[in-house]
């Protein structure tokens, strides 16, 4: 695992507990008489109700903001990536690329299943419900389309390695220049003829 990797999961960590506490426990604050929701909708404004019944256009809205967020923070994190990782090897960088998509994937899992718990008791008011709302799943998965879709996009922009090529021209310039025949050592190598390819 790359340091970036470390880092990243670290973080990734410490913000989905902060969602949790920030973001959508301040929507219980619809469960109560005289209760009162105050949130950033993740678009530049506010989301406010005062009210008991989660249901409807509160809902909705609920579940868009958690999609702006999940998106966001998806592009941010490869952003990073992509500033963070340039000074890699391309070998190192790719393997970064793969362990940045993993985590995002977990991340999203993790908070699309905090917010469809949340969902679940705003709506049973006290009895929380069971079913997966179909809000939920929609910005769950739009979420890990952006993953897969950004992750396709950074793999198509890394140089490859020609490995297959070297080895094996290496391989063909050490076989003809070994020399079988029965000597000190049991066999000879032909250094000229070895390093005869490098200089053409």
């Amino acid at each position: 695992m790359t340091p970036f990797e470390l880092s990243l999961g670290h973080d990734l960590e410490v913000e989905r507990q902060r969602f949790g506490s920030a973001w959508l426990f301040k929507w219980y604050g619809m469960t109560y008489e005289g209760g009162k929701t105050d949130v950033e909708d993740f678009r530049g404004g506010k989301i406010t109700y005062a009210g008991n019944r989660f249901e409807g256009q509160p809902q909705t809205i609920y579940w868009q903001a958690v999609g702006r967020y999940l998106n966001g923070k998806v592009h941010s994190t490869f952003q990073k990536w992509d500033q963070e990782t340039r000074s890699y090897p391309a070998a190192l960088r790719s393997s970064s690329l793969e362990g940045t998509e993993r985590l995002l994937l977990g991340f999203v899992a993790k908070v699309a299943r905090h917010a469809t718990e949340t969902d679940q008791a705003l709506r049973g008011h006290g009895h929380p419900k069971t079913d997966v709302p179909r809000e939920g799943s929609a910005a769950h998965t739009h979420a890990n389309v952006e993953i897969y879709r950004l992750t396709t996009a950074h793999k198509a922009l890394m140089p490859t390695e020609p490995k297959t090529e070297m080895v094996s021209s290496v391989q063909g310039r050490f076989a003809d220049a070994l020399n079988l025949k029965p000597g000190l050592f049991g066999v000879s190598i032909d250094l000229k003829k070895l390093f005869s390819g490098w200089r053409k």
